[in-house]
C-alpha cells in the first residue's frame, strides 16, 4: 500500500530504507546536526525498526522521490481516544528547501483526516527551526502551546556566538546546569484541514494505491 503524489510518494518504511537514510549526506548547519544521529545511534536500526513495526499505534512511511530515492521519513503515532495523533517528519539534507517535505506532509494529513478519520494532528517544532514552522503553517498548523526540551549534553552551542545565529539566543535558557531550547506545540483539526482543502487553488496531493 502507498500514496502517490505529484513529486513524491509515501510507502511503509522498511528496514532496508534505514540503510539508505544512513547513507544520506549529513547536515552541516549546527541547527540540524541532531538529525545526523537518527536512529542507529539510539537503539540500532534492527531494534528500532522492530519496535516501530510492533506498535499498532505507529505508522511510519518512507518519502520517495520520482527517482525512487528515499529522501525523508514521516510518521504518525495515534493517541488514546480523544487525544491528538503525533506527527513527525524529517528530510535528508540534500532534499530540503524544495517543497518536497511540504508535499509529503499534505499527503499524510489527507490520510490522517480522510482515511483514519482523525480529529486532530499535533507536532512539535524547535523555535529555532523557522523554515519548518513556516511549512507547517502553510499546511494549516497553528501554535497552541510551547515547552522547553533539554539540549543534549554533547551538543555544542558555540555557534550561537556567530552573528547569523545570535538572534536565536532568546530561545535557549539555562536551568540547574542544563541548557534547554524552546519548542512550539502546533496542531491542526479536521474542520480546519477541510476548510483549507476547499480553498481555490488548494493542492490535491496523492491517491492511496494498494
Amino acid at each position: 500500500m502507498g500514496l502517490q503524489g505529484e513529486r513524491v510518494s509515501l510507502r511503509p518504511l522498511t528496514r532496508n530504507d534505514l540503510d539508505e537514510v544512513e547513507a544520506w549526506a549529513p547536515y552541516t548547519d549546527p541547527l540540524y546536526l541532531a538529525w545526523n544521529r537518527f536512529p542507529w545511534q539510539q537503539l540500532g536500526k534492527d531494534l528500532w525498526h522492530e519496535l516501530q513495526e510492533a506498535d499498532p499505534a505507529v505508522e511510519r512511511y518512507a518519502i520517495v522521490d520520482r527517482q525512487g530515492r528515499v529522501i525523508g521519513v514521516v510518521g504518525l503515532v495515534s493517541g488514546d481516544e480523544g487525544r491528538p495523533a503525533l506527527l513527525s517528519i524529517f528530510m535528508g539534507a540534500d532534499f530540503v528547501g524544495q517543497g518536497l517535505g511540504s508535499e509529503a506532509l499534505r499527503i499524510l494529513l489527507g490520510h490522517a483526516f480522510q482515511d483514519l478519520d482523525l480529529e486532530c494532528v499535533r507536532l512539535y517544532v524547535a523555535a529555532t527551526n523557522a523554515r519548518a514552522r513556516r511549512a507547517y503553517e502553510k499546511n494549516g498548523f497553528r501554535v497552541v502551546g510551547s515547552c522547553y526540551r533539554p539540549v543534549g549534553r554533547d551538543e555544542s552551542l558555540a555557534f550561537l556566538e556567530e552573528a547569523r545565529y545570535r538572534s536565536l539566543r532568546p530561545f535557549f535558557r539555562q536551568e540547574d546546569g542544563r541548557t534547554y531550547v524552546l519548542f512550539y506545540r502546533m496542531e491542526i483539526h479536521a474542520p480546519e484541514w477541510r476548510a483549507l482543502q476547499s480553498r481555490p487553488g488548494s493542492p490535491r496531493d496523492g491517491t492511496w494505491q494498494s
